[in-house]
């Protein structure tokens, strides 16, 4: 591995300011470069997407793909399996690809965390048909499945006649566990057959999901180690972790299988449990499971804020077991991408460890949303508040976003700073949940956030860097005294002063163009500083309003990007951004009214299209893009207190309704998979805080 790439990558992972200096053209890795095809048999489609920062999204090779889904539904057919076909990409005649632009991240998460599992990679390789196949144009008229309704990464299991089973598709949270339990369901749902030819031993019938079988092949084996360490992986595979706690336990009494063997499935039931402190130092030995237990020590030590000591594990676990499951599953998450950031899952927060909900391994549900019981706000803010920690990285800030390629990664270390300052915001307004972590959270993410070192100034989304920075000191300002007040005005000021700088002399700011949603945002910011005792240049204000009455249009819409005579746009494009744009014009005198509930009327409007465009990483519905969801969602809450007493009760009630429909199934949130989990959930816990019922 070239050095320094590496270098880069244990920068941007510990957030030194030297990768901040880091300019020059990446390489790109494939999945199959990275080995992450090896675990399961698949039949692949020769074209190949790779993360790049111009996107690829055309079909370049002539490929039958009818052709090979036809040939795997045969073969299902004469061994009464299932086809398992994975959808990494959607290119067909209608969106032509422009559905997702990093569709391949996702893709290599999926291949790293979901097909380089064990017991997945088992189940795929002896009861299905498994095949890696694009949704091109005859396949998505065949099925009849397109997006916006139908989105990568996805997965259709098709029975021998080529019928749809079920699908998934959207797949943002990658839990292996509920994959395994969900391929057994469809499994005992349709009958399939099992491979004899692998089914030898208990092992075999564990592998092809049979667990009736293997529990009556293990009773039968004399009493030892061997035995219980059976008992705990079904016990494990079935969700039941007291029994597997107990059956592991009495492996180790009567001396298991190897050591290593034992402390894997000892770490997989800590991390079942939300356990991560499976020992201080990496399991040792050479057992069959040895390679995963490093591996997933290295892994719990990232999830406990340390990813010096994972990054370590990672590398030390791709070296000493290269041609392991989990050797090629750690080199995913040491090679470093286009982005300067590692390729796999695990730096950014969607290689999970966190408990499922009972819930979620029950039925087959057709995404990785929240389909459990309506919860409380206190509830949704528990699970939001936990999830937040355990992202914090030991720098303090939280550096999970991979938003970094306009125009290069020189833009992290801003989009990182911002979503600290939304991250310790959202703590802030729910410390109620477990105070003391909260304010040691809230001690290191003010280090990470207010050094210099860890900005890149004059780069693109500094804008945020700053407006969300003041955002954190202006509510930290509402419960200070007034000595710790003071000098969180004079931050305030510092703040000020630089962002008076980059003020344009159009009076727009500009994230990575002068705009008007980001301005909006800014003078968000400086009114809320004001509110705090902090002096704003009045000629901030008065230029920006300007700005913002340029880019607005008759009908109410405001322009993308400069003035309305620029470009023009449509209510439903701009109505994600018109809340926030005539909300601040309204909060500084310049609107009125009518203008401002013709505002929220439109977002309220076309809600359920910039819903839809959520999870999407482009603009998926003209400027519609799921990059967007949760900045409008936020700080139209913050602004909606601007609306008459009815209309507010109205609203916040719509925005509490969202929140309940759109968490992942492990509680956490996230809009486009670039910004990440971090931004996601800080976002709907703010927003929460804003709509709650008391």
């Amino acid at each position: 591995m070239n050095i320094i790439r590496t270098v880069v990558a244990t920068c941007l992972a510990l957030g030194c300011a030297a990768a901040q200096e880091q300019e020059k053209p990446q390489p790109t890795a494939t999945f199959v470069e990275l080995g992450l095809h090896e675990s399961v048999p698949w039949t692949l489609d020769p074209e190949v997407f790779i993360d790049a920062r111009s996107a690829k999204r055309s079909l370049d090779l002539e490929v039958d793909r009818a052709a090979i889904l036809d040939g795997a539904i045969e073969k299902a057919q004469a061994k009464n399996k299932l086809v398992f076909w994975y959808v990494p990409r959607i290119v067909e005649g209608e969106n032509k690809g422009r559905q997702m632009y990093r569709a391949p991240v996702l893709d290599l998460y999926a291949m790293q965390v979901l097909f380089h599992d064990p017991d997945v990679a088992a189940l795929l390789s002896t009861r299905f048909v498994p095949v890696r196949l694009v949704l091109d144009e005859p396949l998505a008229a065949r099925f009849d499945l397109r997006p916006l309704g139908f989105v990568e990464p996805a997965i259709l299991v098709l029975d021998g006649r080529g019928r749809v089973v079920h699908f998934v598709e959207r797949i943002r949270t990658f839990d292996a566990a509920w994959l395994d339990r969900l391929l057994r369901h469809l499994l005992d749902e349709t009958g399939a057959a099992a491979d004899a030819s692998t089914a030898a031993g208990p092992e075999g019938a564990l592998g092809q999901g049979r667990f009736e079988e293997a529990a009556r092949r293990i009773e039968a084996l004399p009493e030892s180690g061997r035995r219980s360490y059976l008992r705990a992986v079904l016990a494990r595979r079935q969700q039941d972790i007291p029994a597997a706690r107990t059956a592991l336990g009495e492996a180790k009494r009567l001396g298991g299988p190897a050591p290593a063997d034992l402390a894997a499935e000892s770490i997989r039931l800590d991390l079942a449990e939300g356990r991560l402190e499976p020992g201080d130092s990496p399991p040792s030995g050479d057992g069959i499971r040895a390679a995963e237990a490093a591996y997933l020590h290295a892994l719990a030590a990232w999830w406990r804020g340390e990813a010096g000591a994972a990054r370590d594990g990672f590398a030390a676990v791709a070296s000493r077991w290269p041609d392991d499951m989990f050797g090629r599953r750690a080199r995913a998450n040491v090679e470093v991408g286009p982005d300067d950031r590692p390729y796999g899952a695990a730096f950014s927060g969607f290689e999970p460890v966190h408990p499922l909900p009972d819930w979620a391994f029950e039925g087959a549900h057709r995404d990785t949303l929240w389909h459990g019981p309506e919860r409380s706000d206190a509830e949704v803010a528990r699970r939001g508040v936990e999830f937040l920690l355990s992202m914090q990285r030991e720098t303090g800030g939280f550096q999970d976003s991979r938003y970094a390629y306009w125009p290069s990664p020189r833009i992290t270390p801003n989009a990182w700073i911002a979503i600290t300052a939304l991250a310790a915001t959202a703590l802030l307004e729910h410390r109620d949940v477990a105070p003391d972590r909260v304010d040691d959270a809230l001690r290191r993410a003010e280090d990470y956030m207010f050094d210099p070192a860890h900005l890149n100034r004059g780069d693109n989304e500094d804008v945020y860097a700053d407006t969300y920075r003041l955002l954190y000191l202006s509510r930290r300002h509402q419960g200070a005294d007034d000595g710790a007040r003071a000098a969180l005005v004079a931050r305030m000021h510092a703040i000020i002063e630089e962002a008076g700088t980059r003020q344009r002399e159009s009076g727009f700011f500009a994230h990575e163009y002068e705009n008007a949603f980001c301005t909006a945002a800014m003078l968000w910011g400086l009114r809320l500083a004001e509110g705090a005792g902090a002096q704003v240049p009045p000629e901030m204000f008065s230029r920006g309003v300007a700005a913002l009455v340029s880019a607005r249009l008759e009908d109410g819409a405001f322009a993308y990007s400069g003035t309305a005579a620029r470009r023009k746009s449509s209510v439903k494009d701009s109505s994600a951004r018109m809340p926030v744009c005539e909300g601040m014009l309204f909060e500084l005198g310049q609107s009125d009214p009518e203008r401002l509930r013709a505002a929220f009327d439109a977002y309220w409007d076309n809600l359920a299209r910039i819903e839809q465009v959520r999870r999407n990483d482009f603009h998926s519905d003209g400027e519609l893009g799921g990059f967007f969801f949760f900045h409008s969602l936020f700080h139209a809450s913050e602004l909606i207190r601007l609306l008459p007493d009815e209309l507010r009760a109205e609203g916040t009630a719509r925005m509490r309704a969202v929140l309940q429909r759109i968490p992942e199934m492990d509680g956490s949130f996230v809009d486009s998979h670039e910004i990440g989990r971090s931004y996601g959930t800080a976002m709907a816990l703010l927003t929460l805080a804003n709509v709650r019922e008391d």
